[in-house]
């Protein structure tokens, strides 16, 4: 008979939450759109290709968003022994802001002329998705439900790479009311995780 007070093993949460990812990026590819009965020709289909080029693009970026976030989880929850309540909820959330992303990638692109609100929508979709797995991670830690051969600089270093996430799409929000081209703040990702990898050490004591 199983103990009631045991701890709850993490590997189907995990197998669900892997199953629940493969769904989102299925359902980012079906929204991509394909050229029609009205489309003619190689002329036409390149020029049809070109005309929804920012669709093409906002999957890639999505792909490549749900791919990190994937790569997070994995990472860290491999040291994880058993799951909190806490944690579980935090991980649906998770789960809730990467089913969402298909979504918000066809908002930001889609005909409405409302850019602003497509934007913040989006950066905030992926600022959510971040947000939830911190914490989530988080819970396992206070509860005590991490491995203790966990690797600090690993774990250290991953949720670094999150929190660089994090903070370069809360940037590109208040940009996007300046200018439509806010979605270039996305690609200094690797500069945000190097600067704050340069405060996380602080200032260094010069030499006497």
């Amino acid at each position: 008979m199983v103990e009631a007070n045991r701890p709850v093993t993490p590997e189907r949460l995990i197998y669900f939450s892997d199953a629940v990812v493969a769904i989102a990026i299925t359902l980012l590819a079906l929204e991509l759109p394909v050229p029609g009965e009205g489309v003619h020709g190689n002329s036409g289909v390149l020029h049809f290709l070109r005309e929804h080029l920012a669709e093409y693009v906002a999957f890639l970026v999505s792909f490549a968003a749900i791919a990190i976030h994937w790569l997070i989880h994995q990472r860290l929850f491999r040291y994880a022994t058993g799951l909190s309540g806490g944690a579980i909820r935090w991980n649906l959330l998770w789960l809730l802001a990467i089913v969402v992303t298909p979504f918000t990638t066809k908002l930001l692109t889609s005909e409405a002329d409302a850019f602003q609100v497509q934007f913040i929508v989006y950066a905030a979709n992926q600022v959510l998705t971040g947000l939830f797995f911190r914490l989530a991670f988080a819970d396992l830690r206070r509860s005590g439900l991490l491995r203790t051969d966990e690797a600090p600089e690993a774990v250290s270093d991953t949720l670094g790479w999150l929190t660089a996430m994090i903070v370069t799409f809360l940037i590109s929000i208040p940009v996007a009311f300046v200018t439509h081209w806010a979605s270039l703040c996305w690609a200094l990702l690797p500069a945000v995780r190097a600067g704050l990898r340069l405060l996380q050490r602080g200032p260094r004591t010069a030499p006497a």
